[in-house]
């Protein structure tokens, strides 16, 4: 997604620090709100719940396509990797699913979301309604007269769940003739009872037509029952906000009631059209219970079942789910998990770099700890491996032990722990020292990229590789494997040297985007860095028709407060060839930068390129980020405030530049004292004798007359 919008992950709660910092790569040692398509401990856990219990077949299919997420407009200034999800949201009305195992309606249980278990009690009123009006269109022996009765008895019970307790009060119909009747009668008075909170007067109701002929009410009587227990189990455990959980105060009979009920229904019923809806509540049990062995298991189930046909709950809710109910810090005692998934899941959270000094604070994960869990891991040795490898990149930093622990080639197929195995294989060559093996690995890995989301990764991975090395006119060679725009543009605004730029610039076989960023980087730079000659010689390569950044370099002229005319910055750079101290020269261009701001992202320091800087409580090395190596472009970088000192420590220069300089040094640090332009490390004594001077010496002067304070 956008690299400067990857804060937008809403439930920053969620396993989480309190902070994020979306960098552009793919090692993430504290949380970012940046996700990366590979198990790591800076995702947050559900990116890695999905990755690692979903299945990379069912992850392709949540995870946005490049191609549609990256408008073609946007592909210089978007990269797709790191990635942004959105998990806001309990209940996903937006996205109500049928079932389509039977054909037949699922009572609420599927399209309204009911293993969160969140929500007004009434929320299945509707589509219970129809399901009990297509049950009734199936049963042959049902009299007309009784289905008629049966309909309004239902409808009137719909409008009463909604009108609350202020409601008119429900009766059963009379006069039914058949037996059927009767019991469809009874489902109807356990249905007023459980929408009404009578959730004894339910279950008996329910339990009675669980074990009528109809194979309707058969079902639904029994599924029905276990919601009933359920709820009665719940009713009096939460405050009333509904957001904390007294455990003392479930009613540990009816859980238990619950939970064998949903057990046979799900015996009985194993494809039933209630049969995921069970499930999910049955993982509510667990949680209700304290049951984290329980609850482990039926995630791991929930995640291999899922599907967008059949399953109640998106993916992502899925996740949010597994994550509130399990993984916060609150309701998780690792001890006593014993899925290795959901333990995994925990381990990467517990080996981020938190950076805090706070006692209270959760304690990492030691070696000794993560070692004794290999039992727990013996039907899946090699996710047990993987920890211990991320282990030694991303918190003890021996890169030699963790290739030790990792498969030397890829598979055949690249799934996302294939993709999580090689990617952590490839830092710890970085790391060891074999740069160059990491670069064959990547180059090597690009091909082999089939699911979403992977190439670009691995382009970001081989990209910052070859960034650090100096080797980034590999990046645009023909045959680079590096084609992602973004990619391309970060590292010819921050890395490329001249003679890169000044080839991209006139290379007709790439991108117009990516010329005139090629075109504008270097032309910026020759200016800002006294490379007079050639800037003006790259002038010639600015189209008749130029992009609106580069239109600046085709003025005529410009005009600065108060009518301090420019000529065009060529004449600048040509006046600034000849002498690089001239006054109007240099107060010119300075001029020219303040009028035009760094386009295509070429601040100097941006918040994305910065490294994390290492803490006392933080002993992982901030990892590289593309765009964060020394650029090989020569030349210092460029402040207004050095072109300003110079004019005024001119006392030679004509009166209305030296005057300009000091209205725009003093200016530079308008209206809290904080420099726009560099040099903040003058002090305020400084700055008050520009201003005197400026009052003193040129009190004339339009600059002079307009200046009434000094910051």
């Amino acid at each position: 997604m956008l690299m400067a919008n990857l804060l937008s992950i809403s439930t920053v709660y969620a396993s989480s620090d309190m902070s994020c910092d979306g960098t552009a790569t793919l090692r993430q040692p504290s949380y970012s709100c940046g996700a990366v398509p590979i198990l790591s401990p800076g995702n947050d856990t559900r990116i890695n719940a999905m990755l690692l219990m979903a299945g990379a077949g069912k992850l392709a299919r949540v995870l946005a396509d490049p191609k549609t997420v990256v408008q073609s407009t946007d592909r210089t200034s978007q990269l797709v990797v790191p990635f942004s999800y959105d998990f806001s949201g309990w209940i996903d009305t937006s996205q109500k699913q049928s079932d389509t195992t039977n054909g037949n309606s699922t009572d609420g249980a599927q399209s309204d979301s009911y293993a969160d278990g969140e929500g007004n009690i009434c929320r299945s009123v509707t589509s219970g309604t129809k399901a009990f009006n297509d049950a009734m269109a199936a049963a042959h022996d049902l009299p007309n007269d009784d289905v008629v009765r049966l309909r309004a008895a239902r409808a009137d019970m719909a409008k009463a769940c909604s009108a609350g307790s202020s409601g008119p009060v429900w009766t059963k119909p009379a006069g039914l003739k058949s037996t059927l009747a009767l019991q469809y009668a009874t489902y109807l008075d356990g249905a007023y009872a459980f929408y009404r909170h009578d959730f004894v007067s339910a279950t008996k109701a329910f339990a009675s037509v669980s074990h009528s002929a109809d194979p309707w009410l058969k079902e639904t009587g029994l599924y029905m029952a276990g919601r009933a227990q359920l709820n009665a189990a719940q009713a009096d455990a939460f405050t009333s906000d509904t957001s904390t959980l007294d455990p003392d105060r479930i009613v540990k009979v009816s859980l238990g009631a619950a939970d064998t009920v949903f057990g046979a229904y799900l015996r009985v019923y194993p494809q039933g059209r209630y049969a995921v809806s069970a499930a999910g509540l049955k993982r509510r049990v667990a949680w209700l219970g304290g049951n984290s062995v329980q609850q482990g298991n039926l995630y791991d189930k929930a995640f291999v079942q899922w599907s967008p046909a059949t399953s109640n709950v998106p993916l992502g809710q899925l996740a949010n789910e597994l994550d509130s109910k399990l993984l916060l810090p609150s309701s998780r005692d690792t001890n006593q998990l014993q899925s290795p998934s959901v333990l995994a899941i925990v381990d990467l959270m517990q080996m981020r770099a938190t950076g805090t000094d706070d006692p209270t604070a959760q304690k990492p994960l030691t070696l000794k700890q993560l070692e004794a869990q290999k039992p727990r891991f013996a039907g899946t040795p090699a996710l047990h491996d993987y920890l211990l490898a991320t282990y030694h990149v991303y918190v003890d930093r021996k890169p030699d032990q963790a290739l030790a622990l990792l498969p030397q080639t890829p598979g055949a197929s690249l799934d996302y722990m294939g993709l999580s195995q090689q990617t952590l294989r490839g830092f710890a060559l970085e790391d060891s020292g074999q740069q160059e093996q990491a670069r064959q690995l990547w180059a090597q890995l690009i091909p082999l990229a089939k699911y979403t989301l992977q190439r670009e990764a691995l382009e970001l991975a081989l990209a910052i590789n070859v960034e650090q090395a100096g080797l980034v006119d590999r990046a645009f060679a023909d045959d680079s494997l590096i084609q992602n725009e973004a990619i391309r543009a970060t590292l010819l605004q921050r890395a490329a040297n001249a003679d890169l730029l000044r080839a991209q610039a006139k290379n007709q076989s790439t991108s117009r985007a990516l010329r005139d960023i090629a075109l504008y980087t270097l032309l910026y730079k020759e200016l800002t860095r006294a490379h007079y000659p050639d800037f003006i010689a790259d002038l010639a390569v600015v189209p008749d028709q130029p992009a609106d950044p580069l239109k600046p370099f085709a003025l005529t002229g410009t005009t600065g407060d108060a009518s301090y005319a420019c000529p065009s910055v060529r004449d600048v750079a040509s006046v600034l060839q000849q002498n690089p101290n001239d006054p109007r020269g240099l107060n010119c261009l300075a001029e020219f930068v303040r009028h035009n701001p760094p386009a295509y992202s070429l601040a100097e320091d941006p918040l994305m390129f910065r490294q994390v800087p290492q803490t006392a409580s933080n002993s992982v090395v901030p990892p590289p980020t593309l765009g964060s190596a020394p650029s090989q472009f020569t030349g210092k970088v460029y402040q207004r405030i050095g072109s300003y000192l110079t004019v005024i420590g001119n006392a030679q220069a004509p009166a209305d530049d030296r005057s300009y300089a000091l209205y725009r040094a003093i200016q530079c640090f308008a209206p809290a004292g904080v420099s726009e332009c560099g040099g903040n490390d003058i002090p305020g004594e400084t700055r008050k004798k520009w201003f005197n001077t400026l009052k003193a010496s040129y009190p004339r002067s339009k600059w002079a007359q307009s200046l009434k304070y000094y910051w």
